[in-house]
């Protein structure tokens, strides 16, 4: 019997921050749910199950997992753990994630759901709300942290074969936001380097991006991937490309080792722009200000209180190599029904 699991989507930082655990301080002091860190996957089953036994005959079903970040404090004898509903079933599945203590300006990723019983697969489609909680009893605390739900579609892949289906999250929300920040990634040093982040869908595709500023390409990023024969940018498929910017530095570069352009954000206020080709298209276009003491937050994550050092900008989708994605996703879709005060998509 076929089952099916896409991989996790990339994640909103690089790897390299993940160690550090860092987070900026929030101003209360209960843990919350970085919203924009959640990502809901579906496991695909092409029977569904009962007592341990799949049933041939029976229409394809799917169980979720999830992964997320929460933000510190997170007290001793804490525990995470995640409800789904179902229209049938208000109680349908619940578990528990792995947990961890965090004093308050740390952070905790976890993922969850890889134990659920497959005799709690679902055939249902269509928007299933899910609640992550953290409960305490040694303090007899339970409180929830994040609502949302999740759009379930069930999608035939290969039409050639009538019998084989595929559920996902759909995710179409994702496409029109990007994020800017810096990051220290090994192999580099000590200062960080300008990141830029943002969405495609489809299997890994071929992407060069270009930063400019005054007019002027001052360095290029390139991720590679799929080239146009092999793309397919159709695909209920979901990912992020993390451009590093190797040379250009948020803050001040290093005196004994600096790298290509040896560009200074700090020493050049002003408008930049992202400018990304996807399969030697231009498909993408990202819009960000540097401040005058050298600082580029728009305001965005900070009143979402998403506690973490990234700024969250819009992305202008260019042209239709994507054909079917649904544009006006992000406004009650985004972050699974949670969009994000004071962002508006570019037309």
């Amino acid at each position: 019997m076929r089952t099916a699991l896409r991989s996790w989507l990339a994640p909103a930082l690089p790897a390299a921050l993940f160690v550090s655990l860092a987070a900026p301080a929030l101003a209360q002091d209960q843990p919350t749910v970085q919203k924009d860190s959640i990502v809901v996957k579906l496991q695909s089953f092409d029977t569904t199950s009962r007592n341990g036994v799949r049933r041939s005959g029976t229409p394809p079903a799917w169980l979720p997992r999830i992964k997320f970040r929460v933000n510190g404090p997170i007290a001793s004898g804490s525990q995470l753990y995640v409800q789904f509903s179902l229209p049938t079933d208000k109680n349908w599945i619940r578990f528990d994630c792995t947990t961890n203590e965090r004093e308050q300006g740390k952070w905790l990723e976890t993922e969850c759901g890889n134990e659920v019983s497959e005799d709690k697969n679902t055939s249902t489609v269509g928007l299933v709300p899910f609640s992550i909680k953290l409960r305490n009893e040694l303090q007899g605390t339970d409180s929830t942290l994040f609502t949302g739900k999740v759009k379930v579609i069930k999608v035939q892949p290969n039409p050639k074969n009538p019998s084989d289906w595929e559920f996902f999250a759909d995710e179409d929300w994702r496409i029109p936001i990007g994020y800017v920040s810096s990051a220290t990634n090994e192999g580099f040093g000590s200062n960080p380097f300008l990141h830029v982040r943002f969405w495609y869908r489809g299997n890994p595709p071929d992407i060069e991006a270009h930063l400019f500023y005054q007019g002027k390409d001052i360095a290029k990023c390139s991720r590679p991937g799929n080239s146009a024969s092999d793309w397919r940018p159709n695909m209920y498929q979901w990912g992020m490309c993390d451009c590093q910017f190797d040379g250009v530095y948020p803050g001040a570069m290093p005196q004994d080792m600096a790298y290509d352009p040896k560009f200074e954000l700090t020493k050049n206020p002003g408008d930049y722009e992202v400018k990304v080709l996807i399969v030697n298209h231009l498909a993408r276009s990202l819009k960000f200000t540097v401040n005058a003491d050298g600082s580029f937050d728009n305001g965005i994550a900070t009143a979402n209180h998403l506690g973490a050092d990234r700024v969250i900008v819009p992305v202008q989708v260019i042209g239709n190599q994507t054909t079917n994605w649904d544009r006006s996703a992000w406004k009650t879709g985004a972050f699974y029904g949670n969009p994000l005060t004071g962002f508006t998509a570019v037309p």
